[in-house]
């Protein structure tokens, strides 16, 4: 359950970070009229570009660990038990009706 969340929770930090980056390639920073408001926007701007990159790089590191791999094996081998179990419950439910 936990690999399921976290493998969730980076596909929707990996689509955030993709959209903003085309975002930010799409449409320029607008600066303001002071150039006080330029200080904070270039180093506001700076401190974004620092943060995607590091999360950039804990993306790739999550690809190297292969975690799809990892959750296409444990929804294969969960389905199989559910098909399993659920084929058993069928029998069961099927015979207990259907006594002689």
């Amino acid at each position: 359950m936990k690999l399921i969340t976290v493998a969730v929770l980076l596909a929707v930090f990996c689509y955030g970070v993709e959209s903003f980056r085309l975002q930010k390639r799409d449409a320029e920073p607008t600066a303001p009229p002071s150039a006080w408001g330029n200080v904070v926007t270039d180093t506001l701007w700076d401190y974004w570009g620092k943060g995607t990159a590091l999360a950039s790089g804990w993306i790739e590191d999550v690809k190297s660990w292969k975690v799809d791999e990892k959750v296409i094996n444990l929804y294969t081998e969960s389905a199989a038990a559910i098909e399993t179990y659920t084929g058993i419950l069928k029998d069961q439910i099927y015979h207990s009706w259907n006594q002689q």
